[in-house]
C-alpha cells in the first residue's frame, strides 16, 4: 500500500514538474516580474541605465534607491547583497534576469532589464495580492496556477504545490511534503564565519626548549641560538569540517598536509659534526690546521607534517577571528648543516641525520586576528635527538600565519 502511495505521490510531482517547465517556457520575463507572491516586493533595474524604473529621485544612486526599499520591506542591503546585484547590473548580459533575495523569511524579487523598453516600466510597489497565470490541461481537466511562489496542480481532490522549498502533495486529507534544505542560506551562515582552510604560509623563529638538559660532554654555550637568525618557514594546504555551530561562534576541525624548515643558527664559530656515538662541535679549521671563523653556521631540519586542529571560530568582523589549540605529527624528510666562511664567503652543506628523531610531534596554538596576521606556536614535545646521541633538548617555533 505504501509503495502505491508513493507512486501516486512520484507521478503527481512529475507531472506539476512537466507542466511547471512547459509553461515557464513559454512565460515572458514581463510577466515573471509582474506576478509574485502575496506580501513580496518587485524592483525593477534599468541595467542599461543602472537607474531604477521610475525613480522618484534621480539625483540619488542606485544603492540608495535600494537600500530605501530594502528598509521598507523590513530587510537590510548588507555589502554582500550589493555586490552580488551590481555584479549581475554590470555583466555584458543582455538577457532580462530575476534575483529572489530571502531575508528573516521576507522576499524581494529584483528584477533587471537587459532590454528596456516602455511596457518594462512598472512602479516599485508592494503587491498584496498573488497574481497568479491559469493554464488549463485539455486532456486531463487539471487546474494549473503559476506564480513566483510556485505552481500549483489541483485535479479533483488531488492537489501538488511545487515551490521554491519543496514539494506539497495532498490527496484528499492525506498530505505528503518533500522539503529542499536551502543550501544557499546555510552556506551563508557558514561563510560568516573565520575558517583556517586553504593555502597557509609561516613565517617565525625557532629555539630551544629543555636546555637544562645540555651537561656532560656538550658545552651550553654550543647550543646557543642566533634570535634573528634562526627561522622558521613552513606552508601547506588545510581544509575545514563544522562540528557545530551557534549565532556568535562555531566549533570546527581542521586538518592537512604542511611542509616546514627549522633553522637553528648557532652563535659560536664551532660547528655540529656527527660523530662516531653522538653529535658533536668541532672547530671549523683549514688544511693547515688553522681556525677558519664563520658568519653563517646552521643546522636545518626540514619535515613534512598533519596538523590537526579543533578550534572556536567567530564572525569575520570579530577582533579575534579564532582560537585554536591542537596538535601535529611530522616526519623528517632531510637535515643538513651550512657554513659560511667570514673571510672567503666559501659555502658548504653537509646532509647528515645527525643522530635527530625522524618522528616529531607536539603540540600547536594558533590565534586569529582581524585585519593582521594570525599569531601560531609550535611545542614539540618528543627530544630532538635521539636518546644518548644529544641532550634532551625540544624544539618550538613561533611566528606569524599568512
Amino acid at each position: 500500500m505504501e509503495t502505491y502511495q508513493m507512486k501516486r505521490v512520484m507521478s503527481k510531482i512529475t507531472f506539476s514538474i512537466i507542466v511547471s517547465f512547459f509553461v515557464i517556457s513559454i512565460t515572458s520575463f514581463k510577466s515573471l516580474a509582474n506576478s509574485n507572491e502575496k506580501d513580496s516586493t518587485v524592483i525593477n533595474i534599468d541595467k542599461r541605465n543602472q537607474t531604477l524604473l521610475n525613480s522618484k529621485n534621480p539625483n540619488r544612486s542606485l544603492k540608495e534607491d535600494l537600500q530605501e526599499l530594502f528598509q521598507k520591506n523590513g530587510m537590510n542591503l548588507d555589502d554582500e547583497t550589493w555586490k552580488g546585484i551590481r555584479r549581475v547590473v554590470n555583466s555584458e548580459l543582455n538577457k532580462d534576469t530575476v534575483l529572489v533575495i530571502v531575508q528573516n523569511n521576507k522576499s524581494i524579487n529584483v528584477a533587471i532589464n537587459g532590454k528596456t523598453d516602455d511596457t518594462a516600466r512598472n512602479s516599485n510597489t508592494s503587491v498584496n495580492q498573488s497574481s497568479n497565470r491559469n493554464v488549463s490541461n485539455g486532456n486531463s481537466g487539471a487546474n494549473v496556477k503559476i506564480g513566483l511562489g510556485g505552481v500549483h496542480v489541483k485535479d479533483g481532490n488531488e492537489e501538488v504545490h511545487v515551490s521554491w522549498n519543496g514539494v506539497l502533495v495532498k490527496d484528499g486529507n492525506d498530505e505528503v511534503k518533500v522539503m529542499l534544505k536551502d543550501t544557499a542560506k546555510v552556506n551563508r551562515r557558514e561563510q560568516g564565519f573565520s575558517s583556517r582552510s586553504g593555502f597557509n604560509i609561516y613565517f617565525g623563529f625557532n629555539s630551544f626548549a629543555n636546555t637544562g638538559s645540555i651537561s656532560g660532554i656538550y658545552n651550553t654555550k654550543d647550543f646557543e641560538l642566533s634570535p634573528f637568525g634562526s627561522r622558521y618557514f613552513g606552508f601547506g594546504w588545510t581544509r575545514s569540517g563544522m562540528i557545530s555551530k551557534g549565532t556568535k561562534a562555531a566549533l570546527k576541525i581542521s586538518y592537512g598536509l604542511e611542509v616546514s624548515w627549522n633553522n637553528y643558527m648557532f652563535e659560536n664559530n664551532n660547528y655540529l659534526v656527527k660523530g662516531a656515538n653522538n653529535i658533536e662541535f668541532a672547530n671549523y679549521k683549514d688544511a693547515a690546521g688553522n681556525v677558519i671563523p664563520l658568519s653563517r653556521n646552521k643546522l636545518t631540519v626540514a619535515n613534512i607534517n598533519i596538523p590537526i586542529m579543533p578550534y572556536v571560530a567567530f564572525r569575520k568582523n570579530s577582533v579575534v577571528t579564532y582560537i585554536a589549540a591542537g596538535g601535529y605529527v611530522g616526519y623528517r624528510i632531510d637535515s643538513y648543516t651550512k657554513t659560511k666562511e667570514e673571510d672567503s664567503g666559501a659555502k658548504k652543506w653537509n646532509h647528515s641525520s645527525f643522530y635527530l628523531n625522524n618522528l616529531r610531534y607536539g603540540l600547536a596554538f594558533e590565534l586569529g586576528l582581524k585585519n593582521f596576521p594570525d599569531l601560531f606556536v609550535n611545542y614539540d614535545l618528543n627530544k630532538l635527538y635521539q636518546d644518548g646521541r644529544g641532550p634532551g633538548i625540544s624544539g618550538v617555533s613561533f611566528g606569524i600565519r599568512l
